[in-house]
């Protein structure tokens, strides 16, 4: 099939962003719908360490990116969160009707590594009001990463995108910490982030006049030595009646 000068320069210009790696402690770049962070927050646990991100390629409501690091220090210390977060106004949960997500990702590294692949969702009782929940989504927990709990033991059990999932509770600070762990590696994942709200207990729960305020997915190592994720794919969006 040919295709003219003019069509090929939209197909590229559709399909690639611009390939320009970041290493920055707070280095980001917005690309379509989403702000993609370094986010070394934990460095100077490891001043010795590093950690960059680039985005690979961008296409409508898709893009593709990955993020390579070498972090030691103390194996309890989150280093960083590189991730893509979604680009959007606050909305109470009771007015959202799904928050559909795909990603498709692969790790790879040396030896022995402790992080996580992580979505990560944050509510406020007011817009622009401090966080008071935090719901996690764990697709892999790698080396023993472990989430915040309370007991130690899960809350639930449930199975949400073709994914078994348990259900821990913990607190960081003042804000309530849910997340949900997967019990096997999912390297490629498809749902609605609203039935993970849905999910919780009646009786430990988010209100739904609570307003979403952040959709994120990435990874937080505590160590890794020449470990890269890669995302081929990865969409979210916040849909609203």
């Amino acid at each position: 099939m040919k295709l003219s000068v003019a069509a090929l320069a939209l197909a590229a210009a559709a399909s690639s962003a611009t390939a320009q790696e970041f290493c920055g402690r707070n280095d980001l770049q917005v690309v379509s719908d989403y702000t993609v962070y370094n986010n070394l927050w934990g460095q100077d646990n490891d001043k010795a360490g590093g950690q960059c991100t680039t985005v690979d390629s961008s296409s409508g409501s898709e893009i593709a990116w990955h993020t390579s690091f070498n972090w030691a220090g103390d194996n309890w210390q989150v280093k960083s969160y590189a991730n893509a977060a979604l680009k959007f106004d606050p909305v109470q949960i009771s007015n959202v009707t799904s928050i559909p997500t795909t990603m498709e990702y692969t790790y790879k590294y040396d030896g022995n590594i402790i992080t996580n692949v992580a979505y990560d969702l944050f509510t406020s009782p007011t817009i622009g009001g401090e966080t008071a929940y935090e719901l996690m989504v764990w697709l892999a927990a790698l080396g023993g990463a472990w989430p915040l709990t309370s007991t130690g033991q899960p809350i639930k059990s449930v199975t949400l995108g073709g994914v078994d999932f348990n259900l821990y509770q913990g607190w960081n600070n003042k804000t309530k910490v849910f997340t949900y762990v997967a019990k096997n590696m999912a390297t490629s994942f498809s749902a609605d982030l609203k039935q993970f709200f849905d999910e919780l207990p009646a009786d430990n729960t988010i209100e739904t006049t609570q307003y979403l305020t952040h959709v994120q997915a990435g990874t937080e190592p505590f160590q890794g030595k020449n470990a890269t994720m890669t995302v081929s794919k990865y969409s979210a969006a916040v849909h609203t009646v």
